[in-house]
Formats: structure tokens, sequence, C-alpha cells
């Protein structure tokens, strides 16, 4: 299971959630999930400044364009999207998220492979 996330730093909601993604890829450690942050069309400096002041333990991808965005059709920030193993999306939301919730985990873990 892959978490694809779509943030940008001037995002509030998007900087707010992303220490509760961290918590939830440090929990699933050695489960099958992964985490992949895609910052849309922002300067790698802007990003790194970033990362240093919250360092995280997952890929951060460039979208310098937004076409990853919107071939996601991720309008709203931050956008983020359960894939399975099997590539189908199984969970989408938009709007900022406490990805560190018991209730967010167990739903995550349920649609984890068994």
């Amino acid at each position: 299971m892959v978490l694809v996330n779509f943030w940008a730093t001037w995002c509030e909601p998007c900087r707010d959630e992303m220490p509760g993604i961290e918590r939830l890829r440090r929990s699933l450690e050695g489960r099958p999930f992964a985490v992949l942050a895609v910052n849309l069309a922002e300067p790698p400096s802007r990003i790194r400044a970033f990362l240093e002041k919250m360092p995280l333990g997952f890929p951060v991808l460039l979208d310098r364009d937004t076409a990853a965005a919107k071939a996601w059709k991720a309008r709203i920030l931050p956008a983020s999207f359960l894939i399975g193993a099997d590539g189908r999306i199984r969970y989408s939301t938009v709007g900022e998220l406490d990805w560190s919730q018991d209730t967010v985990r167990r739903a995550v873990v349920a649609l984890l492979p068994r």
C-alpha cells in the first residue's frame, strides 16, 4: 500500500498533517506500506528549507508543472490517495487528516494485504 500525498509548503493544512503522516509511516514500519509526498511546483530550495525544519522519513517528489496533480485530479490541497498492491485507489481524501489518529490508522491497517 502506498500513501500518495499532494502538498505544498504554502498550504497550512498540508504542513499540519505532515507529522501525522510521518507517525503513521513509523508505526507501520515492517509492513507493506510506503509514503510518497508530491510537492506542487515549488522551488527545490523552498522544499529543502521546509524539510530541514521538519525532517520526514519518506521521499518528497516535485511535480514541477503540476501535471501529476492534474492527472490525479488533486485540485484541493492536501489531497491523499491510498493505492493498493493492485495499483487501484483504495481510499482518497482532500483536506487535512490526522493520519496518526487511532481510527485512521486502523482503517489503513484494514486495507493492507494480509
